[in-house]
């Protein structure tokens, strides 16, 4: 094995082993890249692995350079490489983009970074509860954190253009290629049989489809990363963020279990006053019926001719009603009580007729005092 500082890479066994040499069939190349075609085999042209090695070796010299003073953008958004993009970067200290092209990440960076400094806010914001907001808003909130960081989630933290950019497949990357251009980012990428090299500052003739191709390149890339006196501060910074996070939804669980037990110990406090109250409520009536019992309630005691005395209730005398209970007139009650009539007792017997007699009671008074009396019984 070659060495390139601190990088190894592999011998020329290992790249055929992985495919590294197929290109695409005759009909798609790029004429710019006959240079880098060693051969055609069945309509397929094959890469000049040896040209492809020198050319490795260029670009991971300057890629340790370029991580020795900034950051390194990983690009490749394709569906074979997206995973492997992701964990190389995270592993390594690098930026990354996997999804799709933030359209202006260079040509209008700081519109970019404002975008990716509220997503930063909203996570934590979400881990913190969003207590101020009602579900629906948290709702809302929790997808557009899901959106946003579909987007934005490799360059969180990046708080200044990287030094450089590598890229999988410069044909599918063009977005990111055009604005690497216009930004003056040197750019590191693979390019195969179909790509045009001259948009490339350190080109590495490969295969950019295979799974075993792409990975042993990213493999070689972070390790020229991480050789890099920045990737750690990356590192620690997605570590650092991750820590807030699940500190602010430990905090936030902390919480709603601390306010879920004083509810629930409110609740007993409730329910058990609750049954003090019914408890009071049914001594304090049977009291009253105890005492309204005593009052209505008389025990007369008699002596037998053999001196034994034996006692008995006797239910009280019945209130005598008044002419006032029977709720005639004033004028009809008066004419009563001066012809002796005072209590309800004494008309009871009295017919119509009799009451008529009576001065100042005339038919209709009669009826009156008739139908009152009726009521009453």
């Amino acid at each position: 094995m070659a060495d390139t500082q601190s990088v190894q890479i592999p011998a020329l066994e290992e790249f055929l082993k992985a495919g590294v040499h197929f290109g695409h069939r005759k009909s798609r190349w790029n004429p710019k890249m006959e240079e880098y075609i060693y051969t055609e085999r069945n309509g397929v042209h094959i890469i000049d692995l040896v040209k492809s090695m020198k050319m490795l070796k260029s670009a991971l010299e300057a890629m340790q350079k370029a991580a020795d003073t900034g950051s390194i953008l990983l690009v490749g958004t394709k569906g074979q490489a997206a995973s492997m993009v992701q964990k190389v970067a995270e592993d390594n200290g690098a930026f990354y983009v996997n999804t799709r092209w933030p359209g202006g990440l260079f040509t209008n960076y700081e519109m970019i970074h404002k975008s990716v400094s509220k997503l930063v806010s909203m996570e934590e914001r979400l881990a913190s509860g969003a207590e101020d907001l009602v579900k629906k808003e948290q709702l809302l909130l929790d997808r557009d954190v899901a959106r946003l960081n579909k987007l934005y989630q490799g360059i969180k933290f990046m708080d200044k253009l990287p030094a450089m950019i590598v890229v999988i497949d410069s044909k599918l990357e063009k977005n990111a290629i055009k604005e690497s251009r216009l930004a003056g980012i040197p750019i590191v990428a693979l390019i195969d049989t179909n790509c045009d090299p001259d948009l490339v500052d350190y080109p590495i003739p490969a295969n950019d489809d295979s799974i075993r191709s792409i990975g042993m390149f990213l493999e070689l890339f972070g390790e020229a990363i991480k050789a890099g006196k920045r990737s750690d501060r990356v590192i620690s910074l997605r570590q650092s963020h991750t820590a807030k996070l699940d500190s602010l939804r430990a905090e936030f669980e902390r919480n709603e279990e601390q306010k879920r037990q004083q509810e629930e110990a409110e609740r007993e406090r409730m329910k058990k006053l609750r049954a003090g109250l019914e408890v009071a409520e049914a001594a304090r009536s049977s009291a009253s019926e105890a005492k309204v019992e005593e009052r209505t309630t008389v025990v007369r005691v008699t002596k037998k001719d053999d001196g034994k005395e034996t006692a008995r209730k006797v239910e009280p005398k019945k209130k005598e009603k008044t002419l006032e209970d029977l709720g005639i007139s004033g004028r009809v009650a008066s004419a009563l009580e001066t012809a002796g009539y005072a209590k309800v007792s004494h008309l009871v017997e009295l017919t119509k007729s009799d009451l008529k007699a009576i001065k100042g009671i005339g038919d209709v008074a009669a009826d009156e005092i008739l139908k009152a009396i009726k009521k009453m019984k």
